[in-house]
């Protein structure tokens, strides 16, 4: 099947790396002689217009040949799958990625190519959707919803990007290729001031009060942070999700967890907790700050039912 793309490009992810290597990616289409149209992301949340605009104007019918390509990072696939879900279609637009960002989390947890070469191979030699699991969240207090392709968090690593982000030094550190370092940083900066939290698990007729709730990530896939594997055992065919529930540790205990999850042993602790299930409902009743996909959902209470579902992805795993 031959296809169009409508390339959403964030010039910005990867510290900038997106925007100094779109010509040798333009160079690629034109040698592949690929149709495509391109869009480009100018302030936050854009792609997530771009990409709903874009699917306003196509009609819903069978047989479309058009995929909505993402080129950046993770924050950028996000936006782009969020905005083409924004309107129920019965035929939904497939959409691909090629990861240029300071993650990639999701090349990871898909089994896509890390270089960016290689994925572009996976992209473009590819002749079929395939239907691969996202995350979907309905937010009840602020009446918020929409989709996720890595994890929903609450707490420790959400307060991280947060700082994070706050933080003067990223930029700096991000242009030398040195951005994980504001999040180590940050990360010292968090455990210090952040208490623990009241968190209530809701999976089927199961309810679980943790009084001491620390990190809480519910994830489509392995990974979290930029290669963290926090789940090692989910997959995006599984259709479950995987939710992780850490309780806060003392910091000698901290380091004893963070090296038992360096090597995927920290399940069996007795301060993480985990489920696999295709629903769950979180409750939070303090303010705590959120993150999707890496993006910062800010601080506030929550009351959140997720679930998993079903979307056209178009890369080839195989190549």
């Amino acid at each position: 099947m031959t296809v169009q793309f409508y390339i959403i490009l964030n010039e910005h992810a990867g510290s900038g790396q997106a925007a100094t290597l779109w010509p040798q990616i333009k160079a690629r289409l034109d040698d592949a002689q690929v149709s495509y149209q391109l869009a480009v992301s100018e302030y936050p949340h854009h792609a997530i217009l771009l990409s709903e605009q874009f699917a306003k104007q196509l009609p819903d019918e069978p047989h479309q040949n058009w995929v909505v390509l993402a080129i950046g990072g993770d924050g950028t696939l996000h936006e782009a799958i969020n905005g083409l879900t924004k309107q129920p279609r019965t035929y939904p637009i497939p959409v691909s990625y090629i990861p240029i960002g300071s993650g990639n989390d999701f090349a990871r947890g898909a089994g896509m190519a890390l270089k960016w070469e290689d994925a572009f191979d996976q992209v473009i030699q590819c002749t079929h959707a395939t239907n691969y699991d996202i995350g979907a969240y309905d937010e009840t207090i602020k009446h918020e919803h929409g989709v996720f392709t890595n994890n929903l968090g609450i707490g420790f690593d959400a307060a991280i990007i947060t700082k994070a982000n706050q933080s003067k030094a990223k930029i700096w550190l991000n242009k030398h290729h040195m951005g994980s370092l504001s999040y180590l940083a940050s990360a010292l900066d968090v455990y210090y001031n952040q208490s623990g939290f009241t968190l209530t698990v809701h999976v089927g007729n199961q309810r679980d009060i943790y009084a001491n709730a620390f990190l809480v990530t519910t994830t489509n896939h392995p990974y979290f942070g930029g290669g963290v594997g926090i789940a090692p055992g989910a997959t995006i065919e599984d259709h479950q999700l995987h939710l992780v529930v850490i309780e806060k540790p003392n910091f000698l205990k901290l380091m004893w967890l963070a090296l038992r999850l360096v090597f995927k042993r920290h399940l069996t602790s007795k301060a993480v907790h985990y489920y696999q299930a295709s629903k769950v409902h979180l409750t939070v009743p303090a303010i705590e700050y959120g993150q999707l996909d890496g993006e910062e959902m800010g601080g506030r209470f929550f009351d959140v039912y997720v679930g998993v579902k079903q979307y056209p992805f178009w890369f080839d795993l195989t190549i």
